[in-house]
């Protein structure tokens, strides 16, 4: 059989003219080119991609920590407490629904107690001897046109936060003035204890009773009251009579 005119080659050649020199005849190897321009790019780039991939991992495994975690622990105590509060008010409320369910109209007439100008809450127990908190640190402050009085809430059980409300009388010669000054609109058909400053307390809890009045008498007492967040009787406490300087 005849050879065929042209054969594969396996050079590629390449004539340069360049006038007024003669032309110039090059012959390269198709390998050489591929290695050149197919090969050597290619390995060139896998170097590249893995020296860089490599450099990430590194600066990855370098980088600080997130500092989410260490948000997430100082608000635990925060956290902590909301859930103590969420906890005590779905207590609180099956307690109420718990009272509601069992009181009777003869309820009205038991513990029948000195309860000023408050209104007696519906189903109201009196839980005084329980001794869940009790009241100290007495401190009488009057001034040119008003009176003060400060005192602490104290928590007989730190494991069990109570929480409630508590409303102050001023007595005097002149009458009758409350705390939370607000409840004395209430004073003529009787207080609601929610009126009543609204308190918390798993150790101590300062109260400042404060009155925008000052009486024109010689000597004033005071009665504090403090009820559950249910309208649970908890302490009643009457003061000793202190004397007020002339202004």
């Amino acid at each position: 059989m005849k050879e065929a005119i042209q054969n594969l080659s396996k050079e590629i050649s390449i004539v340069i003219y360049d006038a007024p020199l003669p032309p110039r005849y090059l012959r390269f190897s198709k390998k050489l080119l591929r290695f050149l321009f197919i090969v050597l790019p290619v390995g060139i780039g896998l170097i590249l991609f893995v020296s860089i991939f490599f450099g990430f991992s590194s600066k990855v495994k370098e980088a600080p920590k997130s500092s989410f975690s260490s948000i997430v622990t100082s608000n635990d105590s925060k956290i902590s407490d909301l859930e103590s509060d969420l906890n005590a008010l779905k207590l609180s409320n099956q307690q109420l629904q718990i009272k509601l369910s069992t009181v009777n109209s003869s309820d009205s007439n038991q513990d029948d107690l000195y309860l000023m100008n408050i209104k007696r809450p519906y189903g109201m127990q009196n839980l005084v001897a329980q001794n869940k908190v009790t009241l100290d640190q007495f401190e009488f402050v009057p001034s040119q046109d008003k009176i003060n009085l400060k005192f602490q809430i104290i928590s007989t059980t730190p494991e069990n936060r109570v929480a409630g409300h508590i409303l102050v009388f001023m007595i005097s010669k002149m009458g009758i003035l409350a705390y939370p000054a607000e409840a004395n609109q209430s004073m003529s058909v009787g207080i609601k204890y929610a009126q009543g400053e609204p308190f918390a307390v798993s150790r101590l809890r300062p109260t400042n009773a404060e009155f925008s009045y000052r009486p024109n008498t010689d000597t004033i007492k005071f009665f504090i009251y403090i009820f559950s967040r249910e309208g649970d009787l908890l302490s009643v406490k009457e003061t000793e009579e202190y004397k007020l300087l002339e202004k």
